[in-house]
Protein backbone atom coordinates (compact mmCIF):
# COMPACT_ATOMS: atom_id res chain seq x y z
CA UNK A 1 0.00 0.00 0.00
CA UNK A 2 1.28 3.65 -0.85
CA UNK A 3 1.97 6.24 1.44
CA UNK A 4 -0.63 8.67 1.50
CA UNK A 5 2.25 11.09 1.17
CA UNK A 6 3.69 9.13 -2.33
CA UNK A 7 2.09 10.41 -5.72
CA UNK A 8 -0.44 8.34 -6.89
CA UNK A 9 1.15 6.49 -10.69
CA UNK A 10 -0.83 8.53 -13.33
CA UNK A 11 0.47 6.66 -16.24
CA UNK A 12 -1.73 7.16 -19.02
CA UNK A 13 -4.30 4.47 -20.39
CA UNK A 14 -2.71 2.90 -23.18
CA UNK A 15 -4.67 2.85 -26.43
CA UNK A 16 -5.85 -0.37 -27.68
CA UNK A 17 -7.22 0.53 -31.29
CA UNK A 18 -5.62 -2.00 -33.77
CA UNK A 19 -5.27 0.95 -36.07
CA UNK A 20 -4.22 4.59 -36.47
CA UNK A 21 -6.78 7.31 -36.32
CA UNK A 22 -6.64 10.39 -38.09
CA UNK A 23 -8.10 13.34 -36.84
CA UNK A 24 -8.19 15.25 -40.65
CA UNK A 25 -11.29 13.54 -43.12
CA UNK A 26 -10.31 11.58 -45.96
CA UNK A 27 -13.38 12.81 -47.96
CA UNK A 28 -15.96 16.03 -47.95
CA UNK A 29 -18.81 14.54 -46.15
CA UNK A 30 -22.68 15.54 -46.00
CA UNK A 31 -24.87 16.08 -43.14
CA UNK A 32 -28.22 15.84 -44.01
CA UNK A 33 -30.89 16.33 -41.25
CA UNK A 34 -34.67 15.53 -42.35
CA UNK A 35 -37.56 16.34 -40.17
CA UNK A 36 -38.85 13.54 -37.78
CA UNK A 37 -35.47 11.57 -39.22
CA UNK A 38 -32.13 10.69 -37.84
CA UNK A 39 -29.25 12.75 -39.14
CA UNK A 40 -27.07 11.04 -42.26
CA UNK A 41 -23.42 11.53 -42.65
CA UNK A 42 -22.37 10.06 -46.01
CA UNK A 43 -19.56 10.20 -47.68
CA UNK A 44 -19.48 12.50 -51.48
CA UNK A 45 -18.05 10.13 -53.91
CA UNK A 46 -16.70 11.25 -57.33
CA UNK A 47 -18.45 8.27 -58.98
CA UNK A 48 -18.94 9.87 -62.92
CA UNK A 49 -17.84 12.73 -65.22
CA UNK A 50 -21.52 13.83 -64.32
CA UNK A 51 -20.06 14.80 -60.69
CA UNK A 52 -20.29 13.54 -57.15
CA UNK A 53 -22.73 12.18 -55.60
CA UNK A 54 -23.52 10.55 -52.14
CA UNK A 55 -23.52 6.76 -52.00
CA UNK A 56 -26.66 5.27 -50.07
CA UNK A 57 -27.20 1.63 -48.82
CA UNK A 58 -30.51 0.19 -50.54
CA UNK A 59 -32.20 -0.82 -46.97
CA UNK A 60 -30.82 2.76 -45.62
CA UNK A 61 -34.28 4.66 -44.46
CA UNK A 62 -33.24 7.46 -45.91
CA UNK A 63 -34.06 6.67 -49.54
CA UNK A 64 -38.04 6.30 -48.25
CA UNK A 65 -37.61 9.64 -46.79
CA UNK A 66 -36.46 11.68 -50.20
CA UNK A 67 -37.43 12.15 -53.41
CA UNK A 68 -36.07 13.47 -56.44
CA UNK A 69 -36.69 17.20 -56.92
CA UNK A 70 -36.97 17.19 -53.32
CA UNK A 71 -35.44 20.24 -51.68
CA UNK A 72 -32.65 19.69 -48.61
CA UNK A 73 -31.06 21.73 -46.36
CA UNK A 74 -27.64 20.16 -46.57
CA UNK A 75 -24.00 20.89 -44.20
CA UNK A 76 -20.79 20.38 -46.26
CA UNK A 77 -17.84 19.12 -44.20
CA UNK A 78 -14.83 19.54 -46.23
CA UNK A 79 -11.05 17.76 -45.01
CA UNK A 80 -8.54 19.73 -43.46
CA UNK A 81 -6.28 21.55 -46.76
CA UNK A 82 -9.25 20.80 -48.94
CA UNK A 83 -9.88 23.91 -51.33
CA UNK A 84 -13.73 25.23 -51.09
CA UNK A 85 -16.04 26.42 -48.31
CA UNK A 86 -17.45 24.25 -45.64
CA UNK A 87 -20.87 25.05 -44.58
CA UNK A 88 -24.67 25.12 -44.90
CA UNK A 89 -26.38 24.77 -48.78
CA UNK A 90 -30.12 24.81 -49.76
CA UNK A 91 -29.54 21.66 -52.24
CA UNK A 92 -31.82 19.62 -54.69
CA UNK A 93 -32.33 15.94 -55.24
CA UNK A 94 -31.61 15.59 -58.75
CA UNK A 95 -31.56 11.49 -59.50
CA UNK A 96 -31.20 8.43 -57.01
CA UNK A 97 -29.87 5.88 -59.17
CA UNK A 98 -28.54 1.83 -58.63
CA UNK A 99 -24.97 1.44 -58.97
CA UNK A 100 -24.46 -1.44 -61.31
CA UNK A 101 -21.10 -1.99 -61.14
CA UNK A 102 -18.31 -2.76 -58.04
CA UNK A 103 -17.14 -1.95 -55.32
CA UNK A 104 -20.57 -0.28 -54.21
CA UNK A 105 -23.17 -2.83 -56.57
CA UNK A 106 -26.45 -2.81 -55.12
CA UNK A 107 -26.16 0.64 -53.56
CA UNK A 108 -27.81 3.75 -54.36
CA UNK A 109 -26.22 7.03 -55.63
CA UNK A 110 -27.98 10.43 -54.99
CA UNK A 111 -27.20 12.82 -56.94
CA UNK A 112 -27.62 16.70 -54.95
CA UNK A 113 -27.02 19.74 -57.18
CA UNK A 114 -26.55 23.09 -54.58
CA UNK A 115 -28.99 25.52 -54.83
CA UNK A 116 -27.96 28.46 -52.86
CA UNK A 117 -24.99 28.59 -50.17
CA UNK A 118 -22.78 28.64 -48.15
CA UNK A 119 -24.05 29.96 -45.16
CA UNK A 120 -27.89 30.54 -46.32
CA UNK A 121 -30.08 32.36 -43.83
CA UNK A 122 -32.13 31.03 -41.84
Amino acid sequence: MKNSGEAADLSPIPDRRNRYRSMSLLDPIVEIRLAGGPLYLLKVRDLSSEGAGVVVRPDSNLLNMIHVGQRLNVRLILPVNYKGPSGHYRSRVEHITEISDCPYKGHRVVGISIVEGPGFPD
